[in-house]
This record gives C-alpha cells, structure tokens and sequence, in this order.
C-alpha cells in the first residue's frame, strides 16, 4: 500500500492543480476546450460567489498532497483530503 500512495496522491494533486487553473481561466473569460471540460454551472447560486467557492478546497487538496507525497503517511490528512474529494464528487453528481 505504501508504494502505491504516493501515485494516488500525485493523481489527486494533478486534478486538483487542473481544476483550480481550470476555474482561474474561466474566471478570466478564457474559452477553450481546456476551461470547459467538466464545467457545470451551479444552479444554487448565481452570483460572483460561485465563481470562487472552490478555491479553498482546491487549495487544500493541493498543500495537503504535497503533504502526504514528501511524508509518504496517510493518516488524518488523507482521510480529510479524500473526504473533500468525495463530497465534491457528491454535489457534482447532484448538480
């Protein structure tokens, strides 16, 4: 198991970096294929607000992989990381 968590969490590393680059280009204006894949528009809020609601969470995915992969420990850090990997994935699914 402890060889294959450094490559779960580059994983989640690398998506979470894609996502928050992702959500910058839109909130820039870009449109490209880059900016839009994944892309869902939040119907529970229509203001400015969504536009960044994500960044602390994506913030913390980032910093706390980073984390994990230089400690190479799961522990409560990735259990937190993957509990807000899951509820993201949960409110993504219920749109």
């Amino acid at each position: 198991m402890e060889k294959k968590l450094p490559i779960l969490f580059w994983i989640i590393l690398l998506g979470a970096t894609y996502h928050l680059v992702r959500d910058i280009m839109q909130i820039m204006g870009v449109q490209n294929l880059f900016a839009q894949i994944g892309h869902v528009d939040h119907e529970w809020c229509k203001s400015i607000y969504c536009d960044y609601v994500t960044f602390p969470v994506e913030i913390f995915i980032i910093v706390a992989s980073i984390v994990i992969i230089k400690r190479n420990k799961f522990g409560s850090l990735g259990l937190l990381v993957l509990f807000a990997l899951f509820a993201g994935l949960f409110m993504w699914f219920l749109k």
